[in-house]
């Protein structure tokens, strides 16, 4: 017999015995680390890096103007605005937009250096301001995005959620814009309404003063038609005094022409004494020459004779003072100063002399020029007494016309009194329309306040914005429902969100790689004398060993390297640690049973446990063969325990920790069995078939 295996460590020892062996042992150990924190460390934040994924916009967008409220020309350039958003956007869920042009996109997006083009058509800003127009013009804009599914299928999805918050905000700034056109239209509707009513208001005032206007006019038609009879009287009157016109009209017609004959010779006349005033104009004239030749002579000639005075004075001046100071006779001194005041004097009646050759002069020219003009009035005069003669003819003939004319205003007269009683008769017409036009004008004047007070009334409905509430208004009616989503428990990232998945995965597969390394039931025990439970444990702790170290070094290298956040560590560790020891305990079970073909069984459950564990999506959203298997799998438990270990939340972790004790008694318990089962000697196992 074989010695009793007194410790269940006794499979582990013999991997002390070498090198290799105990770095099999580590390698096993390290497996569940690599896989697990690998796959968690590379999708730990993906949409966290979105900012180092190249994408391109290709703005074709052409800018147009549209009328403002003002009326001046407003320019819009939607694509540009879209465009600046998403360059300007530098989060890092967010894509590092590019604006290139459409050939470089597409070389772009074919090679993998644009993940994602978007091409802004160029009637984008056309079409987003088409609502403001015909209704029938109204077109919605297109925005065209590519991505390669060749290069990657997942950014596809990602790139349309990028787009689709990008056109969110875009749509709702248009929307803004425009609500607050249409506000601000309320606010002009109602200073319209308020214009309009007072515009009744002064058409109810108008029509007030046009029914009293009215009544003014109906009086005064019928004065009109007391004044046309009185017309018809004075009219008649006047075709009598047109007749007594008549007739004095002849009388001027025959004066006209007396005169005219008495006035025919005056042509002659007067030009015989206009050739005469010319002559003595002429004679004049050379007399004020030889005038003025005489007074420039004096002029001329004294101003010598005043300077030669004037020495002479001086020197006599000089003579005496001289002769004072040589001490001669007193008498002889006093006859020089005679002589010089005698000097003084001459000089003085020198300058007279001068003054009235002046003024001699200018009378002469005064003279001249009176000549002058008396020649040129009577020279005027003969012009104009043909002219005169003429128009006295003249005056005679429109006399005779004229008594033509009052021949006619008399009968005109006669004709107006006619016409005068028609004018009364039509003035009592007009005073009946008056008085109808004054019963149409006040049920004018009470339409129109009738027309104010429904104007008032409508304004007073119609609302008026503030620019704050307008703003308010589009606002909220542009985007009415905002994002209020409230995610209990939230996990910080998507690696994290995905962590439990790949836990559990990763200790399924360290499970699978220990007894790769054990042994699920020693041959020492089988052989032994030991009971069926302990040989299964026997082959059970070793591995239940190498998973406490495998779970340990995964939750510590995800908490403390990779920065997995958990909401309670200790617990995901202690899943953890659970979830490996039932997942070997099933390992052990299906190579106990199957050997070699118990690993193969191996993969095909993980496999169903992976697609019916809802790791990633709601099982829900699966196949109802994965439904119906969702709660007859571990890791379906194992992957909420983990769940609720990194995010939060302890309901349902517990039922997670027994339906888990109760996988791994009843793999134990099937292990048992299989070791039972080994343990009985049969004639196969002692005679194996031959196998050639």
């Amino acid at each position: 017999m074989f010695p009793s295996p007194s410790l269940p460590w006794f499979e582990l020892a013999r991997f002390r015995r070498s090198r290799i062996t105990r770095a099999a042992v580590l390698a096993v150990a390290i497996v569940p680390l690599f896989y697990g924190a690998l796959y968690i460390w590379a999708n730990l934040d993906p949409t966290g890096r979105l900012d180092n994924v190249q994408a391109a916009v290709v703005n074709e967008d052409e800018m147009i103007e549209v009328a403002g409220q003002d009326g001046e020309k407003q320019p819009v350039a939607v694509g540009r605005e879209l465009a600046a958003n998403l360059i300007g956007d530098d989060s890092r869920n967010n894509y590092d937009w590019l604006l290139t042009d459409a050939a470089d996109a597409r070389a772009g997006l074919a090679d993998g250096t644009y993940k994602a083009v978007l091409t802004i058509p160029k009637d984008l800003s056309k079409a987003a301001t088409s609502t403001s127009g015909d209704p029938s013009a109204a077109v919605q804009g297109r925005l065209d995005l590519k991505t390669n599914d060749a290069v990657n299928f997942v950014n596809g999805q990602i790139a349309d959620r990028i787009l689709d918050a990008a056109k969110s905000s875009l749509n709702a700034q248009v929307t803004e814009t425009y609500l607050g056109n249409l506000y601000l239209g309320f606010t002009d509707i109602k200073a319209s309404l308020e214009e309009a009513a007072d515009g009744a208001g002064q058409l109810a005032d108008g029509a007030g003063e046009l029914t009293d206007g009215a009544n003014q006019l109906s009086d005064g038609t019928a004065q009109l038609a007391d004044g046309a009879t009185t017309l018809a009287d004075g009219t008649r009157r006047l075709a009598t005094g047109a007749n007594q016109l008549d007739d004095g009209v002849g009388q001027l017609a025959g004066g006209l022409g007396e005169l005219e004959d008495r006035t025919a010779p005056l042509p002659g006349q007067t030009e015989r004494l206009a050739d005469g005033a010319e002559q003595v104009a002429t004679g004049v004239a050379g007399f004020d020459r030889i005038v003025q030749q005489v007074a420039g002579a004096i002029s001329g000639s004294t101003d010598e004779i005043d300077q030669r005075l004037g020495t002479l004075e001086q020197s006599l001046r000089d003579a005496a003072t001289t002769c004072r100071e040589s001490g001669a006779p007193a008498a002889q001194c006093s006859d020089l100063d005679a002589a010089a005041d005698s000097a003084a004097t001459a000089r003085t009646q020198l300058d007279g002399l001068v003054g009235q050759a002046g003024t001699i002069g200018e009378q002469s020219a005064a003279l001249s020029r009176g000549a002058r003009q008396v020649a040129d009035g009577n020279r005027e005069l003969a012009d104009n007494v043909p002219a005169l003669v003429g128009a006295i003819g003249d005056a005679a003939d429109g006399a005779d016309r004229l008594r033509s004319g009052t021949s006619q205003l008399a009968d005109g007269a006669d004709d107006a009194a006619t016409g005068a009683d028609r004018l009364a008769d039509g003035a009592g017409q007009l005073t009946d329309g008056a008085n109808q036009l004054a019963d149409g004008a006040g049920a004018l004047r009470d339409g129109a306040l009738e027309l104010q007070s429904g104007l008032s009334d409508g304004s007073e409905q119609v609302p008026d914005y503030t620019e704050d509430e307008r703003d308010q208004l589009a606002k909220t009616a542009a985007t009415p429902v905002t994002d209020a989503a409230d995610r209990l428990n939230k996990v910080s990232s998507y690696g994290e969100g995905l962590a439990p998945y790949f836990m559990a995965l990763a200790l399924w597969v360290g499970a699978m790689s220990i007894y790769l390394l054990l042994r699920p039931l020693s041959a020492r025990a089988v052989a032994s004398a030991a009971g069926s439970v302990r040989t299964a444990l026997a082959g059970f702790v070793p591995g239940a060993a190498l998973s406490l170290v495998q779970a340990v070094l995964l939750v510590g290298v995800l908490l403390g390297v990779v920065g997995v956040g958990a909401s309670q560590p200790w617990l995901l560790l202690g899943l953890a640690v659970l979830t490996g020891l039932v997942f070997t305990a099933i390992n052990q079970t299906f190579i106990a049973w199957f050997g070699g073909a118990g690993r193969f069984l191996a993969i095909v459950f993980v496999c169903l446990q992976l697609t019916a564990a809802g790791g990633t999506y709601p099982i829900e959203t699966s196949p109802s063969f994965f439904g119906f298997l969702h709660s007859l799998l571990p890791m379906t438990y194992a992957v909420h325990g983990f769940r609720a270990a990194t995010a939060g939340g302890t309901q349902g972790v517990a039922f997670d920790a027994f339906v888990l004790v109760v996988f791994a008694l009843l793999a134990l318990g099937a292990t048992a069995l299989a070791a039972r089962r080994r343990q009985r000697v049969s004639i196969t196992r002692l005679h194996p078939t031959l196998q050639v």
